[in-house]
């Protein structure tokens, strides 16, 4: 304990700033693992069972095992489900409003992982400056005493400093990249399964009703 408050001090005032940096970086990404478990589950096979009994015309057992499922994907089948006598642009417009209900909560506090991966370097560069600027002012007073204690704690001051900076850089440009990319599948995979499900509805409409537009 006594090193890290030791590493924290040895940094300068920057440090402050680059921990709380961290601290809240660190909360984002444990608020956003359990947002993406609960806003971003996606049911393995629910697509397949829907497909088949749409296909088979058993819109109300499609909609029971939809609609007992969460996530965008279940919640966007179950839209179509329900609007399916509606005119394809208004469940279109109906999926994109509901997808988007979910993406928008799945987005959100990412771009704190995003600001603080451009701002945790700039913090450390500034600390290197500083501390770069307290070991000049340091060997020009003890040039003439042969003392390097205040030039070595200058030198100290700037590596912390960098240190910090670019490993929380590091890690919050591995959570970003890791969220945004699972964002970016979630997404393709709602908009995919709402596509075919609606394809399906118009194939069965066209085989029940054949001389219909």
């Amino acid at each position: 304990m006594s090193n890290v408050v030791h590493f924290i001090h040895g940094g300068g005032f920057v440090m402050y700033p680059l921990i709380l940096l961290l601290f809240l970086s660190v909360a984002v990404m444990v608020e956003r693992l359990l947002a993406f478990r609960q806003l971003g589950y996606i049911p393995r096979g629910l697509l397949e069972k829907t497909l088949e009994l749409a296909r088979a015309g058993k819109y109300d057992d499609a909609l029971k095992i939809c609609d007992a499922e969460s996530g965008p994907m279940a919640a966007c089948l179950t839209i179509i489900l329900k609007h399916r006598h509606e005119p394809t642009r208004e469940i279109e417009r109906l999926v994109e409003e509901t997808g988007q209900n979910y993406f928008i909560r799945l987005e959100q506090f990412l771009p704190v992982l995003d600001t603080t991966t451009t701002i945790s370097p700039l913090l450390g560069l500034l600390g290197t400056i500083i501390g770069m600027i307290g070991t000049f002012n340091a060997i020009a007073l003890q040039q003439n005493k042969g003392n390097s204690d205040a030039v070595l704690a200058g030198v100290g001051e700037a590596l912390y400093a960098t240190a910090t900076g670019l490993s929380i850089a590091v890690i919050c440009f591995a959570a970003y990249n890791y969220f945004t990319s699972r964002l970016r599948g979630i997404t393709a995979r709602t908009e995919q399964a709402s596509t075919q499900l609606i394809n399906v509805l118009m194939e069965r409409h066209h085989l029940e009703h054949p001389h219909q537009p």
